[in-house]
């Protein structure tokens, strides 16, 4: 055999025109037919035509009917229940439950001693599930309480075998609605029991409200009239009480006027004493009308000597300006001197004249300084006593017109006292601001003193040190310079003292104003005090007299207790009516009380009379309908009889994708002998797909004969066996296509789109309970259209629909097979060495 070749095709050199196609068919029918000479062909033939029957029979035979088979299931069960007792027998549910099961069993049970036990089973597989009656299961059951229900334990294992554990599931169910329904209808019998009983009650009830009724109308007559007597009664004693109310009212209004009366008057009494022996007299008034005249006569001194220190301040205030003036004068000449001082060498004689005249000058001028600081200090030092001097007569006018006020608000004395004070304040306030001042002119003062001393000193170094100009000069020039800023400092000092000296004089105006006017209240005090002291001892005679003329303390005392007597025994006799008037109105209120009530319970006794039923009505129905009041009505489309024939369209859509698959094992689809290399596409894929065309359609035919032989009936056959052979068709040409075009890689495409099928095509679970990709692939995947047009030939689904589907596996065939024309994954061997792909993977 030559060596294979996937390579393009070259037509061979001097080849002559392309043939036709039926030509190129029997060119290439030679080294298909010499397939069949080898026994393998055959073999793998029929195992791949059998394959989709067995796929599909055998696994709908597998679950074909699983709920026809739960007898063998099984299926663990133990009973704890100890039972309880209604109506006075035992009842026990879970041993009545397990007979009713053994009689019909719906799985085949295996008793176990303990829960334990049973789920331990479970666990190893032994069983599918278990059921437990636990201990208090009939006591929980038969109480029928909606918080406190009887629990059947279920134990499953659904990695085990998720049907069984739906199986476990169902069986519990049906076994707790059973219970239920048994349980309601022994409730049932006991109900139309109690029922019976309340019939005869009931009776008895309208029997025994119709003699209540009837002594409910006597009690109301008596009510009556006990109601009409309790009225007239309470009338009767409200007349009394009201004339007893008045009584008192006046008493009590009485003696409260007495008390008042007796206690003021003592009040007053003793008030006018204390005011007759609080006003002074004409002696105790002497210190104050002396005082008044001292205050006069101090005023008048101070106000003089307010008025002499304003005349010094200003004195003192044209000394500081001349001071001022001559430092000018001084820092001038110190500032000419700090300017020739380059000249010194040439004028050594006129500095020699000039320093003992600025000695001489220096000495005068320290002379007046030493003056000015000496009477600078003297004024400072006495300052302050005159502001403290003049805050105390601020203080004593302060108390003066407290007193004032206190004795004679609003008097002339009172006003005289206010300007006392505001004078004072006036000039505590100006002697203040002369000592601040007289502070500042002590402290330029010194400041000048010092200068003057130091001009005094510098004058006798520059006398005694003239000799030494010559080679001083230059500390001459720095001298004069420091003389310059000294009396600049010195001219600054007394600048200062004038404006505190301007200052002290104009404080010393304002505080001679204010002692003027402490002068004038002072005499306007004096007259006001004058007054005061005559008005006094005259209100002192009026008080005396009057305190002799008021009533004596036992003529009040005896009075005051007569009113209270008369109040006590009036308040007595109200209090009496009203306890009186009080009981009556209870006694007419609980007889109205009682007649609404003897009404009221005729009226209700004779509407339970009327109301209350002669027998009880007989309940309609019976338990089971009552458990069951409503149930399902079930209408529906497209029925099957059990499970394998509901999963029938799905598995016989894979089975036939499976066969095709398949057949790329036995047919060797891209392998031609190398006299087939002229020949065309068409040709080849029509004559690769003839032989195994009738092998897929043998699988479709044995597909639908095998799952008919299960017993799945079909509805419409003809449709049936159109869809299977167009089906397989279908997948023969994909197949075909996926080969040509991908060569090996093709077959396994294939299984891959089996297995993305499987999800894809919706043929156990509905594909909107799929992911959104499957349900994208659900729409172009061919078994999809399979399994559509089955349903509907099968079971009618669709209305029976399925040319849609039928048209959709033509137009995927026709792709395919178009596509199938551009493979070029042709293998040429020797003619006569074509051979089964069984032998072909073998021999490679």
């Amino acid at each position: 055999m030559t060596e294979e070749s996937s390579v393009p095709e070259r037509r061979p050199q001097g080849a002559g025109p392309r043939r036709s196609l039926r030509g190129d068919l029997r060119a290439l029918t030679p080294a298909e037919r010499g397939l069949w000479r080898h026994p393998l062909m055959w073999l793998g033939t029929l195992v791949v035509t059998a394959v989709p029957l067995l796929y599909s029979t055998v696994y709908l035979s597998s679950v074909w009917d699983p709920y026809g088979h739960l007898g063998d299931l099984p299926v663990g069960v133990v009973n704890l229940d100890r039972g309880t007792t209604r109506e006075g027998r035992p009842v026990n549910v879970g041993a009545q439950t397990l007979a009713g099961l053994r009689e019909d069993p719906p799985v085949r049970l295996v008793s176990y001693r303990t829960e334990a036990q049973a789920q331990a089973a479970v666990r190893a597989g032994q069983v599918y599930f278990a059921l437990t009656f636990p201990a208090d299961f009939s006591r929980r059951a038969v109480g029928g309480r909606s918080g406190e229900h009887g629990l059947l334990h279920l134990y499953t294992a659904e990695g085990t075998s998720s049907f069984a554990s739906r199986v476990g599931r169902s069986v519990a169910e049906r076994l707790a609605g059973d219970i239920n329904a048994r349980l309601g209808t022994s409730r049932w019998e006991v109900v139309q029991t109690r029922l019976g009983e309340l019939d005869r009650g009931l009776a008895d009830l309208k029997a025994a409200t119709g003699r209540l009724r009837d002594g409910a109308a006597s009690l109301d007559a008596g009510a009556t009239r006990l109601a009409e007597g309790a009225q007239t009664l309470a009338e009767g004693t409200a007349r009394l009480g009201g004339g007893a109310q008045a009584l008192a009212t006046g008493a009590r209004d009485l003696s409260g006027g007495v008390t008042r009366l007796t206690g003021g008057n003592a009040e007053l009494g003793a008030a006018l004493r204390k005011v007759e022996a609080a006003a002074p007299g004409e002696a105790q008034l002497a210190p104050l009308r002396a005082g008044a005249g001292g205050l006069v006569a101090g005023s008048a001194r101070l106000a003089d000597g307010v008025t002499a220190l304003g005349a010094g301040a200003a004195r003192l205030g044209t000394g500081a300006r001349d001071l001022a003036a001559g430092a000018g004068r001084v820092n001038a000449g110190a500032g000419q001197l700090a300017a020739r001082s380059p000249r010194l060498a040439d004028g050594l004689g006129q500095l020699r004249q000039g320093a003992a005249g600025l000695a001489g000058g220096a000495t005068d001028l320290a002379d007046g300084a030493a003056r000015v600081n000496a009477g600078a200090g003297q004024l400072a030092a006495r300052t302050p006593a005159l502001a403290r001097g003049a805050r105390d007569l601020a203080a004593g006018a302060e108390r003066l017109a407290a007193g004032a006020r206190a004795v004679a608000p609003g008097t002339p004395l009172a006003q005289g006292a206010r300007d006392l004070q505001t004078g004072a304040a006036t000039l505590a306030e100006g002697a203040d601001q002369a000592a601040r001042g007289a502070g500042d002119l002590a402290e330029g003062a010194g400041t000048l003193a010092a200068a003057t001393s130091s001009l005094r000193e510098g004058a006798a170094t520059l006398a005694a040190r003239t000799g030494e100009a010559a080679t001083g000069a230059q500390g001459l020039a720095e001298g004069s310079r420091a003389l310059a800023a000294g009396t600049a400092r010195l001219r600054a000092g007394a600048q200062d003292l004038g404006t505190g000296a301007q200052t002290l004089a104009a404080r010393a105006d304002e505080a001679g104003r204010g002692a003027r006017q402490l002068r004038q209240g002072a005499r306007d005090l004096q007259a006001g005090v004058g007054l005061l002291a005559d008005g006094n001892v005259r209100l002192k005679s009026a008080l005396g007299q009057l305190t002799a003329r008021l009533p004596t303390q036992a003529d009040l005392d005896g009075l005051e207790g007569g009113a209270a007597t008369l109040a006590r025994g009036s308040g007595d006799l109200a209090g009496g009516a009203a306890r009186v008037e009080g009981g009556a109105r209870d006694l007419a209120g609980g007889a109205r009380d009682l007649q609404a009530g003897t009404a009221r319970l005729r009226a209700g006794l004779g509407e339970l009379h009327a109301k209350v039923p002669p027998g009880v009505v007989p309940l309609v129905g019976d338990p089971e309908g009552l458990a069951q009041s409503v149930r399902v009505q079930e209408v529906g489309t497209a029925a099957v009889p059990n499970n394998g024939t509901a999963f029938a369209p799905y598995f016989m859509a894979l089975a036939l994708w499976v066969g095709v698959t398949l057949t790329t094992f036995v047919f060797p689809y891209t392998t031609l002998p190398e006299s087939g290399r002229g020949t065309g596409r068409l040709a080849r894929v029509l004559r690769k797909a003839a032989v195994p065309a009738l092998v897929v359609t043998a699988q479709a035919l044995l597909v639908v004969l095998g799952v008919h032989l299960l017993g799945v009936e079909y509805g419409h056959l003809g449709g049936v066996l159109l869809t299977t052979v167009a089906s397989s068709l279908t997948f023969l040409a994909v197949v075909l296509a996926l080969v040509t075009l991908l060569g090996s890689a093709g077959r396994l495409l294939a299984l891959i789109l089996l297995i993305v099928q499987l999800a894809a095509s919706g043929g156990t679970y509905p594909v909107e309970l799929s992911g959104p990709l499957f349900q994208a692939l659900h729409r172009v995947m061919p078994i999809t259209d399979t399994v559509r047009a089955l349903r509907a030939t099968l079971f009618g689904s669709y209305d029976g629909v399925y040319a849609p589907a039928l048209g959709h596996l033509a137009l995927t065939g026709l792709v395919a097979a178009a596509l199938s024309l551009l493979g070029r994954r042709w293998l040429f061997v020797p003619d006569g060495q074509v051979r089964p792909a069984l032998l072909s993977e073998g021999q490679r």
